[in-house]
């Protein structure tokens, strides 16, 4: 159904059988013109119309295309129409954007339909040719052949008669007919019709050109199937790779919104646990980079979405996307899990559990900590369900859609209030349930179908139809069931019907939702397929069809509400005054305590009071006033690499390395230039600052709130810092010379560096050892063989051959002191058992500082003592063991305090 004429009185109908119908009177009266479209004037057999087009630039212009290569135009709103000269299939066909006779189309070469093949060559291939038109028809020459895509110049780029195509490489043969990504695939445009040709894109397999950015899918690996997007600002003349915060396969995209000076993209990851699902992300000004925006977002295998825009109100958003629910603890009721389960209240499901929290959840059974890696996240098995979020912020911010406290009988809802969201059905249902919908026209009115709770259930016994009159803010419950609906009367006159099941009812509001009135379109019930108004949404007339049960053909109503005579509304000079049947309304994120901004602007519309039921009518010209805002957080979005859980104004680092990484790298077109010269100054183990939030692109706001840069980490390849390669250096040097000396000192080789200073005057001084048994004393150093037990005056005498090394000395030893070794000499008893007797002459021998307990020796791995056996001990105890008889030599103090190998210095 197309609607065509300058006053959209016109409307034109198709039915499954290609049958053409025309209606001048917005659809009362119906005429079928179906015999009008003849081949030639003896022929008596009439065309299957297959498809109507009507040009963007005329709406009286209209393209029949037919079946049995038949087509026709009009240029007087299906009034007359006369045969193309074109006597093939047509494809494709598009207008011109601003020339109304000007047009391309293609079409596939007879051998695709003959079962040729490419045997002969040239015209005997099958493939894909592109035609161009300056008459509407009369005349049409070739472009290129082999071509996929094709597409006129954008308005915003001034570059509307340029054609742009993507192109086969080879050329020759039959053209494949598959729909993958194909690495011989290029992209090519001409400005002149054919004349020259010239390639964009190597490998640019598909591209969309809208509101001033070009979009290219470049082939990465053809094998994997996977792309990357080339983003253009100049109409082509340069292209640059779209940056996504983290590295992750890019399967396919959909460009779900460009207005308002940004990109809104949806990334088909192509995961095989979330086919059926993509990533949004939003882009900068400049289309470039990009910040995840939301998540899992729902979408279909052709690539359609669940992501609208609420067309009445600039930045807002809903969606839906999928998460998970713990089903089967009992009193959890479906608790979220994950970053999107936080929004209104702390919500732990899902969350790691401390050893202390898992220990008293089990009660007193115990939990092997260990076997978990101390990872356990669930308790139970978790379920994929979908939930609905709206972001008031183009994206920057999501959150649950606020719940109606009563239903549309004024029961109270009966909702866990931690799980108490609205959730609404999308596009991808659109078979069974009517999807969340919004006309410009209809300041702040959305409708959709859907249910309350914690995710979105799939029951049609469970649907009911919901309205929001102030952009999503807060939400009623319109009517039990799910609906399908309409708006007319710029948002004045809602019409609905049930589409679950058959009816002869429908119900319509004149007060948005407040009060429902219905009637009965006859005694037959049908299935109704769709109500549909005029593109404006200006009028009171609406066209519902569908179908009888067990009759193939359609039913076709035309709804005329003007029928009910209702006045026209007056005072829209003196809105909010008592006489006036209108008010002043501006919108809002609901979060907002001063102003009621949006974007950084407080607008204030005009629209009909919801008690007043009167007709805008439709040349009804809505009053809107805006002034500009102090700017919030709400003003920012997340800038490259950060994000912000649902519910959440944070933005917090997805991949902080990552980020740092890219923009040390140089790539200064992902940065300003503070913070590319901040990442180039960056060494390993710094940081270096950036910031985490970006003006949302179109957001007016004005002073206010500004954010502060965050410390990133620098990423571990960065530069070193000449002070970091001193100290590197410094300590490398110290830590060789230590390994070196400590080889020395363990080998021997160090003996010939040091000298005992101080011990000249000893020279003569005889050795001796103390305890007089073979066996020796339980302190002594005669735990040695019977042959070595006993030695020798002489033999000890000789002091050069036992003099001890000198290597380590325990850190506890004073440094600064310089005192002679203290002398001692011990008297023997009979037996080797007597007491120490010392020498008049002698001085008190000094206690070690360590402690009195221990030895004052440690001894190697081996069980060899660090010091000859021959060297006597000092000894910690209150009595010394004593040497043979006569052994009263007295002993040179040489042997230093317990060896502590942790806290040693060099002497």
């Amino acid at each position: 159904m197309q609607w065509c004429g300058e006053d959209h009185r016109t409307i034109l109908l198709k039915s499954r059988r290609g049958r053409l119908y025309r209606s001048k009177d917005g659809g009362k009266t119906w005429t079928e013109i179906t015999d009008v479209l003849k081949p030639s004037e003896s022929s008596k057999e009439p065309v299957a119309v297959e498809s109507i087009m009507i040009s963007p630039v005329d709406k009286n212009i209209v393209l029949i295309v037919g079946s049995k290569r038949n087509h026709f135009i009009s240029e007087d709103s299906a009034t007359t129409f006369r045969r193309l000269k074109y006597k093939s299939t047509i494809h494709n066909f598009h207008f011109h954007p601003t020339r109304p006779k000007l047009a391309i189309f293609s079409a596939w070469t007879d051998a695709c339909y003959s079962g040729r093949s490419g045997d002969s060559g040239g015209s005997q291939d099958c493939n894909h040719q592109l035609f161009y038109t300056r008459d509407l028809g009369r005349t049409f020459k070739l472009v290129a052949d082999y071509v996929v895509q094709f597409s006129w110049g954008d308005k915003k780029l001034g570059n509307t008669d340029h054609i742009f195509f993507t192109q086969h490489r080879g050329r020759s043969g039959d053209q494949p007919r598959y729909g993958g990504w194909s690495k011989n695939v290029d992209l090519m445009y001409t400005p002149d019709f054919g004349t020259t040709v010239t390639r964009l894109v190597y490998r640019g397999n598909k591209f969309l050109l809208s509101n001033g950015y070009f979009f290219v899918a470049k082939v990465k690996d053809a094998a994997r199937q996977t792309v990357s997007l080339l983003v253009s600002t100049d109409g082509g003349k340069s292209f640059q790779m779209a940056k996504l915060p983290v590295e992750i396969e890019e399967r396919s995209y959909t460009v779900l919104d460009t207005s308002e000076d940004a990109i809104m993209l949806h990334v088909n990851h192509g995961h095989d646990h979330s086919k059926n699902t993509g990533n949004v992300y939003i882009s900068d000004a400049k289309g470039l980079r990009y910040s995840l925006s939301l998540p899992n977002n729902i979408r279909t295998s052709t690539g359609e979405c669940e992501f609208d825009k609420v067309l009445s109100l600039e930045g807002v958003y809903l969606a839906n996307f999928k998460d998970t629910i713990e089903d089967s603890v009992p009193g959890l009721g479906g608790r979220a899990t994950g970053a999107a389960a936080d929004l209104s209240q702390p919500d732990r499901t899902g969350e790691r559990l401390t050893e202390e929290e898992i220990e008293e959840e089990a009660e007193g059974f115990q939990v092997d900590l260990e076997k978990k890696h101390r990872s356990v996240t669930t308790r139970s098995r978790q379920e994929e369900v979908v939930r609905t979020v709206i972001s008031f912020d183009k994206g920057g911010v999501w959150s649950y859609l606020k719940a109606p406290k009563v239903d549309s009988r004024g029961q109270k809802i009966d909702c866990h209030p931690d799980h108490c969201w609205l959730h609404l059905n999308g596009i991808t249902r659109f078979n069974e349930f009517a999807p969340f919908y919004s006309v410009e026209n209809a300041v702040g009115i959305i409708m959709g179908t859907g249910n309350i709770g914690s995710y979105l259930r799939t029951e049609k016994e469970e649907a009911n139809t919901y309205l929001s009159r102030d952009g999503g803010v807060t939400w009623i419950e319109a009517h039990k069931g799910a609906f399908i609906y309409e708006m007319g009367d710029h948002g004045g006159l809602l019409v609905m019907a049930d589409d679950t099941k058959k009816t002869n009812q429908v119900v319509f509001s004149w007060n948005e939702g407040q009060s429902w009135y219905d009637f009965e379109l006859g005694s037959a019930p049908l299935f109704v397929d769709n109500i549909v108004i005029e593109p404006n949404a200006s009028s009171v007339e609406f066209l519902l069809y569908g179908k009888r049960e067990g009759d193939t053909a359609g039913v076709l109503f035309h709804l005329d509400f003007g029928a009910l005579n209702q006045q026209q509304c007056k005072g829209i000079w003196a809105a909010d005054s008592v006489s006036s049947d209108y008010e002043t309304w501006s919108p809002s994120d609901g979060r907002s305590g001063g102003e009621r901004c949006i974007l950084g602007k407080h607008v204030t519309y005009t629209r009909r009071k919801q008690t007043s039921e009167c007709f805008n009518g439709r040349d009804f010209d809505r009053p809107k006033v805006s002034k500009v805002c102090a700017c919030t957080m709400e003003d920012y979005e997340c800038e490259f690499g950060f994000t912000r859980a649902i519910g959440s104004s944070q933005c917090v680092p997805t991949d902080a390395a990552a980020a740092a990484a890219v923009t040390a790298a140089g790539l200064s077109q992902f940065a300003d230039d503070a913070d590319a010269a901040a990442a180039a100054a960056c060494t390993s183990s710094s940081f270096f600052y950036t910031s985490a939030y970006r003006k949302v692109p179109g957001d007016v706001c004005e002073g206010g709130w500004v954010p502060e840069k965050v410390a990133v980490p620098c990423p571990a390849h960065s530069p070193v810092s000449k002070g970091g390669k001193t100290v590197l250096l410094l300590l490398f040097a110290i830590v060789v010379v230590m390994v070196l000396i400590n080889y020395l000192a363990k080998t021997g080789k160090l003996k010939k560096f040091f000298r005992n200073a101080g011990f000249d005057t000893f020279a003569n001084v005889s050795y001796g050892l103390v305890g007089g048994g073979v066996g020796g004393g339980p302190g002594g150093w005669l735990d040695q063989e019977a042959g070595e037990g006993r030695r020798g005056g002489e033999e000890l005498g000789d002091r050069s051959k036992y003099e001890p090394e000198l290597g380590f000395i325990d850190a506890e030893q004073d440094e600064n002191e310089e005192d002679a070794p203290t002398l001692m000499t011990y008297s023997s008893g009979s037996g080797g058992a007597g007491a120490s007797s010392r020498s008049p002459s002698a001085p008190q021998p000094r206690a070690p500082r360590s402690a009195r307990d221990e030895s004052d020796f440690d001894f190697e791995d081996s069980g060899r003592p660090l010091f000859p056996s021959h060297v006597s001990s000092r000894e910690t105890g209150s009595s010394l063991h004593s040497r043979g008889a006569g052994d009263n030599e007295p002993i040179p103090r040489l042997a230093p305090p317990r060896f502590d190998e942790d806290n040693v210095e060099l002497l």
